[in-house]
């Protein structure tokens, strides 16, 4: 059974904060104008216009964003501890987010550091029963990176 660590959660919220700025917005902007489209000579394709190079995310990715959401959706109770995880993940200093949530920098630390470390407890307390809690040991398998 492997176990989960600190950086494990650490590292998920940071890929799912870096994966959530590759989706596609919720809303697709509405075209105010129809041009029709006309194919363009090959040797002016890349001279006038810039290329818009879109990184998408991959299934994987995906999927452990979802993981991510989910585990804040379930185990943290509060809105702005959820709030706080993922501000962090998305790395605002310390400063930043003790002036947002009007505490010191290091009392907001402090908080983080509590609300992972409850997080990690709970998913090791959810591993100690694997009939219980098959889909969070599965959930538990695909937030440990194996190295090698």
């Amino acid at each position: 059974m492997p176990k989960i660590e600190f950086q494990d959660i650490v590292n998920l919220y940071e890929e799912a904060a870096r994966t959530d700025r590759r989706l596609p917005p919720a809303y697709v902007k509405q075209k105010t104008t129809a041009w029709v489209d006309y194919r363009q000579e090959k040797m002016y394709q890349h001279s006038y216009h810039k290329t818009e190079l879109k990184i998408v995310p991959s299934p994987r990715q995906v999927e452990r964003w979802w993981i991510a959401s989910e585990l804040l959706r379930i185990f943290i109770d509060e809105c702005d501890m959820r709030k706080l995880i993922w501000a962090r993940a998305k790395k605002i200093p310390f400063t930043k987010l003790g002036r947002i949530f009007g505490y010191s920098r290091h009392k907001i630390k402090q908080k983080w550091l509590e609300e992972v470390a409850f997080l990690r407890l709970c998913l090791q307390l959810a591993q100690t029963d694997p009939k219980k809690n098959k889909k969070i040991i599965s959930i538990i398998d695909k937030i440990i990176i194996r190295k090698g």
